[in-house]
């Protein structure tokens, strides 16, 4: 009786070289990037309703300095978890999704408030949940692939 699952195919095979280094370092990155999109996402939904009751909180919180902060956050956790990840899972279709969900999100956030901010919002928040299942994705498929000790 086997309890074992089978290797993967060779074409999902692990590298051999650096293997642990991608999981330690991927793991923290895809965690980071996954906490990212989340505070995106408060801030969307949130921002608007504490203008409403606060005005005094659209100084702060509600322009493009918020927005260019993330992206100077985003753009490089994901960019690093994503180049560690695929050098284990050798999925490009994972970081596709991930760096269309990065295009996105860096439109909405540089143009998207003075271009079109009746749809800002909802693409923010569209592309922060499909960056953050992304990377959740390029996460399990790194912890999937890992063997210790092989």
């Amino acid at each position: 009786m086997m309890l074992c699952s089978p290797a993967p195919s060779p074409a999902l095979t692990p590298m051999p070289r650096m293997q642990g280094v991608p999981m330690s370092l991927s793991r923290y990155f895809d965690r980071i990037a996954i906490a990212l999109s989340a505070i995106c996402i408060v801030h969307c939904l949130a921002i608007p309703l504490l203008v409403a009751l606060v005005p005094i909180a659209a100084i702060g919180f509600g322009g493009a300095h918020f927005h260019a902060l993330m992206l100077w956050l985003v753009v490089p956790v994901s960019v690093v978890g994503f180049a560690l990840g695929i050098r284990v899972h050798r999925r490009f279709d994972i970081v596709a999704i991930g760096v269309a969900a990065l295009f996105a999100l860096t439109l909405a956030g540089t143009y998207g408030h003075d271009h079109w901010p009746a749809a800002e919002t909802f693409v923010s928040i569209a592309a922060s949940l499909v960056l953050a299942a992304a990377h959740w994705i390029n996460f399990r498929e790194v912890r999937r692939l890992h063997r210790h000790g092989d």
